[in-house]
């Protein structure tokens, strides 16, 4: 599978969630608190978010919320998955302001510069 056949795979996937999905072309990181929420080992030896807060305890994740419910909180990880289903928990939850990322790290970094710690 070449390059771009790959990219136009991985781009048409839609990962259901309450939380409300964010496309890579109308990002912009500024506007968000960013909460990765993979495993810490993948987050430190992966690219991730410059100032991503690195959550990956659903409980955390939600006390965080609730302690900046005025403010947008955007959910990424490595491919979407993750974040959708952490988005629906804290929708569930009564949270607003839920948004998540449904992008594959690899074509992030090819909008944004992603960091490695």
């Amino acid at each position: 599978m070449s390059k771009e056949s790959l990219k136009k795979f991985l781009k048409s996937q839609n990962h259901p969630s309450k939380a409300t999905k964010v496309s890579l072309e109308a990002l912009l990181p500024s506007e968000y608190l960013i909460i990765d929420v993979r495993d810490p080992k993948v987050y430190s030896s992966t690219p991730h978010f410059p100032k991503a807060l690195n959550f990956n305890h659903f409980e955390e994740i939600k006390q965080f919320c609730l302690s900046n419910q005025d403010k947008k909180i955007l959910l990424v990880c490595n491919g979407g998955l993750e974040a959708a289903k952490v988005g629906t928990q804290l929708v569930e939850s009564g949270l607003k302001q839920i948004y998540f990322l449904d992008e594959y790290l690899q074509i992030v970094q090819e909008y944004f510069p992603l960091e490695n710690i």
